[in-house]
């Protein structure tokens, strides 16, 4: 066998591509080895003061103790949170901006929205779920209703006019109400505020007359008398409000509502830094003072990690889709 000499050898060409790869393989993992060099924006899509803000702001002073940078709060509200959440969607996949997002950003948007700039669960991979909070049924601290009963009366006796406010269209604050309303078979007045925080010193200013809103919105200004709570939403009673039924005990039976919480990064953010974060809510979790400060809120901390958040996301999109469309609730 005669052996062609002016052939080239194919081995150092497989050799040279498998050294290129080697490099672009090192070249991108390298940066998710040193992540982080410096400081994590955590965009909140609502305004201060509301319940996603008050989770975010505990939940990024614990997590920035173990990732050795400072984690900077960035309120983006507006357009029920789609606003915010539009700017992560579209931010680099590296691992410096990042979001937190609960039921209402990261599930109900998708189907209330006719027109959205991003698609949630396309754009947005699942990091780790911080907890959950179930809602508080709140009135004006003047209002006559002092029940459930008493409430549905009033709106019964006076359709359309009893209103109630929410941090804005479509997110669950909006639709507990909604589906309250349906299931009491009564009529109010929606009002959206550009977040819960504006939408609680509404009602405090007795602007407004009613609001179902997470736990750890309204947990201080119920104990303080400013709002009066009337019941829970949640299947039990609350330790932090004991003396409040739930909804349900007070008359209307199979309602229950709950928000939660969680990490979100941008798609294609690299897996170590994902990993690294989901660390860092587990962390917290488990970190007692941290703990502490979450379930004084009214925020059952979970922290799962991204393979069970994802799933538990995935399960929350099955059920609301349904929901939503049922209720023929859009947003332009």
């Amino acid at each position: 066998m005669v052996m062609n000499t002016t052939q080239r050898p194919r081995r150092p060409q497989y050799g040279r591509r498998l050294a290129l790869g080697l490099a672009a393989l090192m070249a991108t993992a390298a940066p998710a080895q040193a992540w982080p060099e410096r400081p994590i924006r955590m965009v909140i899509p609502f305004a201060p003061g509301g319940g996603t803000d008050v989770v975010a702001r505990v939940a990024a002073a614990c997590m920035q103790q173990g990732l050795g940078q400072s984690i900077v709060i960035d309120n983006r509200p507006g357009a029920g949170g789609t606003l915010g959440t539009d700017l992560v969607a579209k931010a680099a996949p590296d691992g410096y901006t990042i979001t937190v997002l609960t039921l209402s950003s990261a599930v109900l948007n998708s189907f209330l929205y006719t027109r959205l700039p991003f698609d949630t669960r396309r754009d947005f991979a699942a990091v780790a779920e911080i907890g959950r909070s179930p809602n508080v049924v709140a009135v004006r601290p003047d209002h006559p209703a002092r029940d459930i009963a008493g409430l549905i009366a009033a709106a019964r006796a006076a359709p359309d006019t009893v209103t109630y406010g929410s941090g804005g269209n479509g997110t669950i604050v909006h639709l507990s109400t909604v589906l309250f309303s349906n299931m009491a078979g009564v009529r109010m007045q929606h009002v959206p505020f550009r977040g819960g925080g504006p939408a609680l010193q509404a009602l405090m200013g007795r602007q407004i007359d009613l609001m179902i809103d997470s736990l750890p919105v309204v947990l201080t200004q119920v104990r303080e008398g400013t709002i009066r709570g009337i019941a829970v939403t949640s299947a039990q009673r609350l330790p932090q409000l004991p003396d409040l039924p739930t909804v349900q005990e007070a008359g209307l039976a199979g309602y229950e509502t709950q928000n939660w919480f969680g990490v979100f990064a941008p798609v294609r953010t690299p897996a170590p830094i994902i990993e690294r974060l989901a660390a860092e809510v587990r962390r917290l979790v488990a970190d007692p003072d941290c703990r502490r400060r979450l379930t004084e809120m009214g925020v059952e901390p979970v922290g799962s990690g991204p393979v069970d958040f994802t799933a538990f996301w995935d399960r929350e999109l099955a059920t609301w889709g349904p929901i939503v469309r049922a209720s023929g609730a859009t947003v332009e």
